[in-house]
């Protein structure tokens, strides 16, 4: 059995960040909530209550201990795990400071959408400091998760489809996260983490196939519900479908695609007859977007285009397989937003890993240096 760690640190203030301290902490490990200084209202919220609160469907409040901290190199050092659970476009900011401060032996787990443990591996190789350090990534957040008020969330946890892949694979640090969350499961590698982004899959489409209603409508949108119709769920498909076929390019033999997975995180029943079916009745048929004139600066874009659908491109080149539903919705994105996201994505040239090839991929992740 794996021995849970006595001190960790969780980097971030987010939904992802709060459910992670507070599982920790009830888990009796003392934690530390450490964020930058923009995000200050959230760690002095914990600051002067001395503990994370996780508010339940019910209203009633469970509260557990925590530390906070704005110093997020200070709470870095000496802790014997850290938590990074950021969005993607925060994984640099961490990761420069990790590289800079972790010492041998230290675990990181990234607990969000998949590429922090690249990013926190290239930082290292920016500054010239290697450090015998464990590290690994999840897909996703095991849980559904909403801050609701500084140092207040709501979450309830997914009963499966996480998986942590550490770099180098088969490190300490996958056992310790599958230790904290159960329903996490060990994965291949960090490619696979990666490309099981859920989030890349199934936010895109249904925006930019209703953008009329997203931009045009005050209010809220079902997104999934109103959104997600038959011809939109065809997109979805094939976006999964061009990642499955990377997936099997690199030779994973974990090739269960993105409606099976909404059974297994429990979001849907069962398998319905196709993927429109499936979605209808998961608990994202009721699920709903904000729109209006802004509504195209929700991360569901800014996020899961440039830091996951182009680095998914980019891999697709890399190992020779071809992503024409993703590199459409890249396109389509840019001009909605009239933002060049090719030029300013996430690619595997930002590792310095491109032109490596398949095998140079693969041996990256085997050995977690290139």
């Amino acid at each position: 059995m794996t021995q849970l760690p006595s001190s960790a640190t969780v980097l971030g203030s987010g939904a992802g960040a709060l459910s992670s301290a507070l599982e920790m902490s009830l888990l009796g490990i003392d934690v530390t909530v450490a964020d930058l200084e923009r995000f200050r209202a959230s760690i002095d919220a914990i600051a002067e209550r001395g503990v994370v609160r996780l508010r339940s469907p019910w209203h009633h409040v469970t509260q557990a201990p925590a530390k906070a901290s704005l110093d997020p190199a200070g709470a870095v050092r000496g802790a014997e795990l850290v938590v990074v659970s950021v969005p993607a476009f925060g994984h640099d900011v961490f990761a420069e400071i990790l590289a800079a401060n972790l010492e041998d032996g230290q675990q990181v787990v990234f607990a969000g959408e998949g590429g922090g443990a690249l990013a926190l591996v290239a930082a290292m190789r920016r500054q010239g400091r290697r450090v015998r350090a464990h590290i690994a990534e999840l897909n996703s957040l095991p849980y559904g998760a909403r801050v609701r008020e500084p140092g207040l969330v709501t979450a309830s946890r997914k009963v499966g489809g996480t998986v942590v892949a550490g770099l180098p694979a088969g490190n300490p640090a996958e056992a310790t996260a599958c230790a904290i969350w159960p329903s996490v499961t060990a994965g291949e590698s960090v490619w696979e983490t990666v490309l099981l982004n859920f989030n890349a899959i199934d936010h895109v489409p249904p925006i930019l196939g209703n953008l009329g209603a997203v931009q045009g409508r005050p209010g809220k949108f079902l997104l999934w519900g109103e959104g997600a119709s038959p011809a939109v769920c065809r997109w979805i498909a094939e976006i999964d479908a061009e990642l499955i076929a990377i997936r099997r390019e690199l030779g994973f033999s974990n090739l269960r695609g993105y409606e099976e997975y909404l059974v297994e995180q429990g979001f849907a029943p069962r398998l319905g007859a196709d993927l429109h079916e499936t979605l209808q009745s998961s608990a994202f048929g009721d699920s709903t977007f904000g729109t209006g004139p802004q509504a195209l600066s929700s991360r569901y874009i800014t996020e899961d285009v440039p830091y996951a659908l182009c680095l998914m491109s980019s891999i697709g080149r890399e190992v020779g397989v071809p992503t024409p539903t993703i590199d459409a919705m890249i396109h389509l994105a840019s001009i909605a937003t009239g933002t060049d996201f090719r030029a300013e994505g996430r690619t595997l040239e930002a590792f310095g890993l491109a032109g490596v090839g398949r095998d140079g991929l693969l041996e990256a992740t085997r050995t977690g240096w290139w």
